[in-house]
């Protein structure tokens, strides 16, 4: 039984013992037994007061630390999705840059032929089959078709950099460890404008490298001037 019912039920077994007694004891000796069932029946209530507080704290306190526990949780769940989210995303940007790396060479081989056709327009021992090669019509068509390539890299590089994916600086900059790859080093000082760069500059990109905000995701291939000692 609880404390509080066994409070009520001391309550209704104390008015009945009032009337009986009331009807075969003296007044006084009622009271004075009454003073005494009183006394024990407060003390048993105050017990049960203290005790209900002391459940009524502990599982307020029980609540709180659930809570705090839940949201924790969820903070970390959140943390770790996000996190996973943003690495597929990295991973998904990376993937397409050998995609563009191949525009790049196709455009880069693209410009060389055009310009080696250029050199070759006008010589007067071509032969029909060349003349015809080197036509205008023909130039036309190989520009259109770089024209386009141009254009999906350049929505490539778009998506890229929706992306937070940046291309790293390389040609005029200071060789950094952090975000280049040293493949080569070079004491030719031509391309420069006749003034030799500082040592450690980098001259050529052999391969472009990316970066995000906090992290490269590929590191840039560079050439760097090291002059004679």
């Amino acid at each position: 039984m609880s404390d509080r019912r066994r409070v009520w039920a001391t309550l209704a077994d104390l008015l009945s013992r009032l009337e009986r007694d009331l009807a075969v004891q003296q007044p006084q000796a009622v009271v004075a037994d009454l003073e005494k069932e009183v006394r024990k029946l407060g003390k048993a209530q105050f017990k049960a007061t203290m005790l209900l507080e002391e459940q009524t704290q502990q599982t307020a306190a029980a609540l709180a630390a659930l809570e705090a526990q839940q949201a924790q949780q969820a903070e970390l769940v959140e943390k770790l999705v996000a996190e996973r989210v943003n690495a597929a995303r990295q991973e998904w940007l990376t993937s397409l840059l050998p995609a563009l790396d191949g525009l790049d060479n196709a455009i880069a081989s693209g410009k060389r032929y055009l310009e080696a056709r250029d050199r070759v327009t006008g010589r007067p021992d071509l032969t029909p089959a060349q003349i015809a090669l080197v036509s205008p019509a023909d130039r036309a068509k190989l520009s259109s078709w770089l024209d386009g390539l141009r254009m999906v890299r350049d929505r490539l590089l778009a998506v890229l950099e929706s992306g937070g994916v940046t291309p790293i600086p390389t040609v005029g900059q200071m060789f950094d460890p952090y975000q280049h790859v040293a493949v080569a080093t070079t004491d030719d000082s031509n391309g420069s404008n006749g003034t030799p760069p500082v040592a450690g500059v980098i001259v050529a990109e052999d391969r472009r490298g990316y970066r995000t905000a906090d992290r490269v995701l590929r590191y840039a291939d560079v050439v760097v001037y090291r002059p004679k000692e």
